[in-house]
């Protein structure tokens, strides 16, 4: 039944309002979602009128990527062409944090399957816990609130001090490490092999952000030889790398020798290149062109590797030799073996100052900063005593002792202190009295010559030759006694003598870390010691004591000096630089390629700018050789104001000094060594013995300060060859050698037998040869101390005998045998 009409008045009119309630709320609703779409719309126009540039920006770099492409790092070759510092092919697994999984899961499955495929373990947190509930428990409490305190890391807290070992990075714990780069590649493992590195690429489309890295090693073939002057590799220092020169935090940069010197020549210049990428980082395509890297300059030394290593296994032995020999104390007669650690040989070329052989005790094994720097390994060369990071050659100092006799010699000759052939009086000991209390006997000092019964009378060549304590007191420090005067030179002549022979200055080999010295003044002892200058130290800074000290290589170039007639040549350690064309290439002092050299057709020098365009007019020469070989320039630094004559006179002196009359007359260079004479090669040198009290020598207990002892003592030589024509210069030092006359002379004479190739070094031995060399009647450098045997790499073959029927029947020629049997039939030999 119908109920229209039937509604009541107030039902309708309640109805009625019941709708336009409804209407109302559903017209405040459409407006407001309409306000909601105009908002959004403005907002959407205003992001992109004022963000819209930056935001595409981060849209691109979304998609797309600036890759840096690392240069080639430079080759450095020794003077010959032999490598000494090399590329090797090696690869890095990586994982960006930013493009793995999101879940835990997934993430979980990727460590582990990279886990299996480089050995390196998801992590170890269960095993490094074991190790500590397994440790001391009160030393770990006792580290833990240590590392607490000062806000440090307990594990490595714990492993530092030897508590806990901390185990190799985890993955796990690497990623986790680098979790604030997300978009930074995180070095997972390194110097994988190809075939590894390949097997990993392969798998690595199934492991998101796993990428594999080429990353070139640095390989050094000579090793130990050389690793002083080549130096090592390892990670960026600090941020400046990266602000000011633009490295990556990857980056591996020179942390020693030439490597750290020469960095900025040995590592190019980055190129780049854009591309497009997915979602997981991976390479979809290439943009554009790329900008191709510059590869490093090619420094090519002038170090000769086979001098370098013969030189290396000769002070090697005699080291050996020095240190299994008793050594007597001349007071208590109690008999020790030496403790023989650090030693240097320095060779250089007198007449251009380019080193051909540096070789430094004790050494390390640069190739095990290959990858990393090995803590373990690192820090035991670091707490050694005798310093093997450290090139002894340019940083170490000592007293030089007699060796510097040569300075005040020839300054005194200059200055007219004494002629050549003044004879001095050289008892065993002088008293000097004390300048303020002049007959106060107990006041007065005494200097006593190495020779306590004295040399009789002396002239300046014998005076080198004995290398005579007294007369070099004399004509440093003044005398005036019985009789004989003598000016002396006094400290500041001496000084300034000193440094014109390349005493108290860099010399700027191209080498990190070169020592100047110290060559002392009267202003210099008031300054530091808080005492002036005395008579005294005069005597002692002649003859190479008191406050000098000089490193070996100043000692080397100050017998070069000698040797050239009086050049101070700057010592270099770099032949010429080449890029990856083969041009010669020079650059400023910001490493900046200013020129380039090569050889034209007609053996004429092209020399152009950096970027290849011919120069006019340049400001320097460059020549080759017939070979087409760069010529090398030396560069004098100083001049010796001393006439030529007068080095003349030193440098016979120091010809004497290497000089045997018979079995009972000789001078201090041959006290225990024949030298080269027999071989036709003269020689020249100058013997030392130094007397010191480090900080090696207290903690050891070898100063003595009785009244009539004798401290530790530094051995010393230094000397050229052929005196007539100086091709060599070789300096020898020995660290608490004793003697030099003993262990660093002979070392001196079988590098220049090694240099010159004579006796047991000459080339091409058959080994029958060289065993009839290595007799002493047959043998260059005949030492009654120790000889060393250096072997040959190689052995010419041994000539072949001719059968008996073969001689006594002779072939025909239609039987395709030589007519003439004389011809192949080889002489009998002395040796046979």
């Amino acid at each position: 039944m119908s109920r229209i009409g039937w509604e009541r008045i107030e039902e309708l009119e309640l109805r009625e309002e019941e709708d336009i309630g409804l209407r109302n709320r559903i017209l405040f609703l459409r407006i407001l979602i309409l306000a909601a779409l105009v908002f959004l719309v403005y907002r959407v126009w205003w992001i992109q009128q004022t963000r819209g540039p930056e935001l595409s920006a981060l849209a691109t770099d979304n998609q797309f990527a600036t890759l840096q492409i690392d240069a080639p790092r430079g080759v450095i070759f020794d003077r010959h062409g032999k490598p000494l510092a090399t590329n090797k092919p090696s690869f890095d697994v990586t994982i960006t944090p930013a493009f793995l999984p999101d879940t835990a899961e997934e993430r979980q499955a990727v460590f582990e399957r990279l886990s299996i495929l480089t050995g390196v373990p998801v992590t170890n947190t269960v095993q490094q816990q074991a190790l500590v509930a397994a440790a001391n428990p009160e030393l770990v409490s006792t580290y833990s609130r240590l590392a607490e305190i000062y806000g440090a890391s307990l594990g490595e807290t714990l492993d530092q001090a030897g508590v806990v070992p901390k185990l190799p990075d985890s993955i796990a714990g690497i990623v986790a490490e680098r979790s604030f780069a997300q978009y930074v590649p995180a070095v997972i493992t390194t110097g994988l092999p190809i075939t590894q590195a390949y097997s990993i690429e392969q798998e690595s489309i199934f492991l998101p952000g796993v990428r594999v890295l080429p990353r070139p090693l640095r390989d050094y073939p000579s090793g130990e030889l050389t690793s002083h002057v080549i130096g090592y590799m390892g990670p960026i220092p600090n941020e400046n790398w990266i602000s000011q020169l633009g490295y990556e935090r990857d980056d591996r940069v020179g942390w020693a020798g030439m490597e750290s010197s020469m960095e900025l020549e040995l590592a190019g210049k980055k190129g780049e290149r854009t591309i497009e990428q997915d979602w997981t980082g991976r390479e979809v395509r290439q943009v554009g062109d790329a900008k191709e890297p510059v590869a490093g300059l090619n420094i090519h030394t002038t170090l000769d590797l086979e001098l370098q290593g013969k030189a290396y296994d000769i002070l090697g032995q005699f080291m050996e030799a020095n240190r299994t020999t008793p050594r007597t104390d001349p007071i208590t007669g109690v008999q020790t073996l030496p403790e023989i650690e650090q030693a240097v040989v320095v060779a250089l070329n007198p007449q251009t100052g380019e080193v051909l052989a540096m070789v430094n005790f004790p050494t390390f094994d640069n190739n095990r900063f290959q990858t990393e720097v090995p803590v373990d390994y690192y820090l035991g060369l670091a707490r050694n005593d005798y310093t093997p990071l450290v090139n002894h050659a340019i940083s170490g100092t000592y007293p030089p002792g007699s060796t510097f006799k040569l300075v005040p010699a020839s300054a005194a000759l200059q200055e007219g202190i004494i002629s050549p052939e003044r004879l001095l009086t050289a008892p065993g000991q002088i008293e000097i009295p004390n300048r303020f209390a002049p007959n106060d006997p107990g006041r007065a000092q005494t200097f006593v010559c190495w020779k306590r019964d004295g040399h009789g009378l002396m002239d300046m060549r014998q005076g080198i030759a004995n290398s005579c304590d007294i007369y070099f007191y004399k004509i440093s420090g003044g005398f005036d006694q019985d009789g004989e005067y003598v000016e002396g030179l006094g400290v500041d002549r001496i000084s300034q003598y000193a440094n014109q022979f390349g005493f108290g200055r860099v010399q700027g080999i191209e080498l990190p870390l070169e020592a100047e010295g110290n060559v002392p003044t009267k202003a210099w002892k008031r300054r530091t010691q808080g005492e002036p200058w005395s008579t005294g130290d005069d005597y002692n800074l002649g003859i190479g004591q008191g406050y000098l000290t000089s490193t070996p290589l100043q000692v080397a170039q100050m017998a070069a000096v000698v040797a050239n007639g009086g050049f101070l040549y700057r010592p270099a350690i770099i032949h010429h630089m080449t890029d990856e064309d083969g041009n010669i290439v020079f650059v400023d002092e910001r490493s900046e390629v200013v020129a380039r050299a090569h050889q034209g057709v007609n053996g004429e020098a092209i020399i152009t700018d950096g970027e290849g365009i011919p120069l006019e007019n340049p400001t320097f020469s460059v020549e080759f050789d017939a070979e087409g070989n760069y010529v090398y320039q030396p560069e004098v630094v100083d001049a010796a104001d001393v006439d030529r004559q007068y080095l003349e006179i030193v440098a016979e002196g120091m010809e004497l000094v290497n000089q045997r009359i018979d079995e009972e007359r000789f001078y201090t260079g041959a006290t225990y060594t024949d030298w080269l004479d027999k071989f036709g090669i003269s020689t020249a040198g100058k013997t030392g013995t130094s007397e010191y009290c480090d900080n090696i020598a207290i903690e050891r207990g070898w100063c003595r300060f009785e009244k009539t002892a004798v401290q530790p003592t530094h051995a010393w030589y230094v000397g050229y060859a052929p005196y007539e024509n100086p091709e060599i210069v070789v300096a020898v030092f020995v660290f608490n050698g004793g003697e030099g006359s003993a262990w660093a002379a002979p070392v001196a004479c079988n590098v220049m037998a090694s240099y010159f190739g004579v006796g047991q070094y000459a080339p091409g031995l058959t080994e029958v040869e060289w065993q009839q060399a290595l007799l002493p009647d047959n043998r260059a450098c005949d030492s009654s101390v120790y000889n060393p045997v250096v072997q040959p790499e190689t052995f010419a073959p041994e000539p072949e005998e001719v059968p008996l029927d073969s001689q006594a029947i002779p072939a025909t020629p239609e039987e395709g045998v030589v007519e003439d049997a004389a011809a192949v039939t080889p002489e009998p030999t002395p040796e046979s």
